[in-house]
């Protein structure tokens, strides 16, 4: 596992996500994909994050990306929904072909996505590491001396 580096902080935080077009109409053409994976890679930068991997279906796009702790999930998605559904209709073959299959100036995009986090160990191993917090192998390795008691 990569460890990402902040002034502050050390953090992996990766979240795989999923977006599905507006009644899952097969609006994603190959060309379609290909500019959404590279607008959302860019609008991970933007936010100090990045696209690890995306791939695109003609109802779908599957995203993995690596985002710090100060960006909300839940924001991030607003951004990725939001831009690269206005963005790719302004590119005139693109806004032809979604005209296609969704009538006015609707967003690409159904309001529901799937979002998972991809942490690198298992349920269980999590499991049994914070069931093991009690055992004397996890107490403190000080004693308090009682230096910063209330007078």
């Amino acid at each position: 596992m990569e460890y990402k580096r902040k002034a502050h902080s050390v953090y992996s935080m990766t979240y795989h996500m999923v977006f599905v077009t507006k009644y899952r109409k097969p609006v994603i053409s190959d060309e379609i994909g290909d500019y959404m994976k590279k607008l959302s890679a860019e609008l991970c930068r933007q936010h100090g994050g990045e696209l690890i991997s995306g791939e695109s279906d003609a109802d779908h796009l599957h995203l993995l990306i690596s985002i710090p702790p100060q960006e909300s999930p839940s924001d991030m998605i607003r951004v990725l929904k939001t831009q690269t559904s206005k963005k790719v209709r302004l590119i005139p073959e693109f806004n032809e072909h979604i005209k296609k299959y969704l009538f006015g100036e609707v967003s690409v995009w159904s309001p529901s996505y799937f979002v998972a986090t991809t942490g690198g160990a298992t349920m269980e191993k999590i499991k049994e590491y914070v069931e093991s917090q009690r055992t004397d192998d996890h107490k403190r390795k000080y004693e308090k001396t009682g230096r910063y008691k209330k007078k």
